[in-house]
Parts: structure tokens; C-alpha cells; sequence
């Protein structure tokens, strides 16, 4: 049987502090198969910079700002998997370690 895909789209406007924290969560996730793509709507902070460091591990979307609606239409012209996960910029994925 063959496992879904799955798009992690982390949503980021000027929450560079909280930023590599969401990124660096949603990068340690053990499913195959994962891509994790960052979409920056355009803030006036460091997250380009912040982006940047995570070099091919991630797809860097950076557009003008537009809000949340925009950055959504963004999202879904970069992804490619089966399932898509939804993770704001100043949140993070808590990693279970298996037993």
C-alpha cells in the first residue's frame, strides 16, 4: 500500500522570533514522504533571512503582503502532497518520541 504524501505549509507574517522553532518542528517529523513549505507574506522582519538558512530542506514561498487569504491561494500553488497541514509561523508540531 502506497502511504499519502503530505505538504506541511507553515504560514509566517513578522514572526521571525518564533519562526525557526515552527519550521525546525514541522522538519522533524519522522512520516515519509513530507515536504515542508514556508510561505513569508511580505513583513518587515528577519524571517527571509531566517528562511534562507534552511536551504533545498524546505520550499520558501515569499510573496508581497496580501493577508491570510493570499498566503492561502500561495499554498496551494506549492504543494504537492496528498495531505496538507496547516501550521502558523508562531506555533510548532510537538515531536513524539516512539517507545
Amino acid at each position: 500500500m502506497v502511504k499519502p504524501s503530505v505538504s506541511i505549509i507553515v504560514n509566517n507574517y513578522n514572526y521571525g522570533q518564533f519562526l525557526r522553532q515552527a519550521i525546525d518542528s514541522a522538519l522533524s517529523q519522522t512520516y515519509p514522504d513530507t515536504e515542508v513549505i514556508v510561505v513569508d507574506d511580505g513583513g518587515g522582519d528577519r524571517s527571509p533571512e531566517i528562511i534562507t538558512t534552511y536551504g533545498n530542506r524546505i520550499i520558501p514561498v515569499r510573496k508581497q503582503n496580501g493577508g491570510q487569504p493570499s498566503v492561502l491561494n500561495a499554498d496551494f500553488q506549492a504543494i504537492s502532497g496528498d495531505i496538507v497541514i496547516f501550521l502558523d509561523a508562531d506555533d510548532y508540531f510537538h515531536t513524539l518520541q516512539q517507545q
